[in-house]
């Protein structure tokens, strides 16, 4: 069901009806229209229309980059918005009638998902089970201020016109810088020890005047001294207590190492999602400034990316267009010197099978014309003689066969018949 279709249902008549034909719940299919930003009814509209007092029929909004267009029974929901129907509201403020302040679609309930990790603790990354989330690579520590950021830069964007959301159809086309947390450049970047962080299975995207733009919220992580303090635990040096930890592990029966560890700054990353193009730029906090207080000017530097994304793009497709007609060429080249390859073996191996079979041939003519030499003395033979030697060339003649050369041809095969060039209008 599209969404000029589901949008005609709703209207036409009501969701039970419609629900049940699908074999869903009413609140569900609810949420189906949310996901495809479809306006459906409110509550009493059905009544109200029986006596004639029904509100007049609002308009279907033009779908926005990345949503669903389409809905069949079995999908799951790709969208779920922080209410049921968006209403207008001042662009003054991010907080709701009653004062609370709104929650992004991408933010709303992400902080359970995240809990749910493979690893916790004070000094890890989370790595959580599901995937299909925000894209933001923070420890649990850091989890509540990462999300509180994310949810002001997506709304302070939607309020601009700039939607986010998350990619659902990443091609081959599309990809995600790696995320290195350390808040210096890293003199060997093939030494990163975060290689194997949790990254999100789709792109979180911000549609900027119909160029895209990937974001990627990430805690920095710093080199620190850490010490084992017991129970497979590490501890930063400058906290370490003797008196605070086991005897067993005081002094030297400890030992410390060092670690890149998160310490709750933010880095916000924003980056082309096209794989071909390489433009990224990146905004971090400080001790003295956070990076909610930066929102302005980041939704700036963001816009200005998007002014010379598209030649960048455009670029980068004349040079994969160039790479895949250069590819296709060496393919083919690749293909016709394999016909000719295979030409010439078939030509050899039915020229060397024709040889044989005349050679064979000539071998069973001579031994025919041996036999009929013999034939030709038998009248002259006395008769005892004759009478075996009759008997011996009537073996003899079953032995050798059938004189007919043509089912010894038959069994030859000609080039064609081995081998049909691929390429053939390039060898008339």
């Amino acid at each position: 069901m599209t969404r000029e279709e589901l949008f005609e249902a709703v209207w036409t008549e009501p969701m039970i009806t419609i629900s049940s034909r699908y074999g869903v719940s009413g609140s569900y299919l609810a949420r189906v229209c949310d996901s495809l930003n479809v306006p459906r009814p409110d509550r009493g509209y059905w009544a109200k229309k029986a006596v004639g007092k029904a509100p007049p029929t609002p308009e279907l909004p033009m779908a926005r980059s990345g949503e669903p267009t389409s809905w069949s029974s079995g999908d799951g929901i790709l969208i779920r918005r922080s209410t049921s129907r968006p209403r207008p509201e001042p662009s003054s403020t991010r907080k709701g009638s009653a004062g609370r302040v709104r929650t992004h679609a991408l933010i709303q309930g992400a902080s359970a998902h995240f809990l749910k990790s493979r690893t916790t603790g004070k000094y890890a990354y989370l790595k959580p089970f599901k995937y299909h989330l925000v894209d933001i690579t923070v420890s649990e520590a850091g989890l509540t201020h990462a999300l509180e950021f994310g949810n002001a830069l997506f709304l302070a964007m939607e309020e601009k016109g700039h939607h986010v959301f998350l990619q659902s159809n990443v091609s081959g086309h599309h990809s995600r810088p790696s995320v290195d947390p350390l808040d210096e450049q890293r003199k060997r970047p093939d030494r990163n020890p975060h290689y194997n962080l949790w990254a999100p299975g789709r792109l979180t995207i911000a549609d900027v005047s119909g160029q895209q733009i990937g974001l990627a919220i990430v805690e920095v992580a710093k080199e620190t001294v850490m010490r084992y303090v017991g129970n497979s635990t590490y501890i930063p040096d400058s906290q370490y207590r003797p008196k605070d930890v086991p005897f067993q592990y005081r002094g030297d029966n400890s030992w410390t190492t060092t670690r890149e560890i998160p310490i709750g700054l933010l880095s916000l990353i924003a980056y082309s999602p096209h794989a071909r193009v390489t433009l990224v730029e990146q905004w971090q906090e400080t001790g003295k400034t956070s990076l909610a207080k930066r929102i302005p000017e980041i939704i700036a530097g963001i816009e200005n990316m998007t002014t010379v994304l598209p030649a960048l793009i455009s670029d980068a497709n004349r040079k994969m267009e160039a790479e895949v007609r250069e590819w296709e060429e060496a393919h083919r080249r690749r293909e016709i010197e394999d016909d000719r390859r295979r030409i010439h073996s078939s030509r050899k191996e039915s020229s060397e099978q024709l040889d044989a079979l005349i050679q064979h041939w000539a071998l069973i003519r001579s031994r025919s014309d041996f036999l009929a030499s013999l034939e030709a003395e038998v009248p002259g033979l006395p008769e005892p003689e004759r009478g075996l030697l009759l008997q011996r060339l009537t073996l003899a003649r079953e032995l050798l066969g059938p004189l007919d050369p043509m089912p010894h041809f038959l069994q030859w095969r000609s080039p064609e018949d081995r081998y049909e060039p691929k390429n053939s209008d390039d060898f008339e």
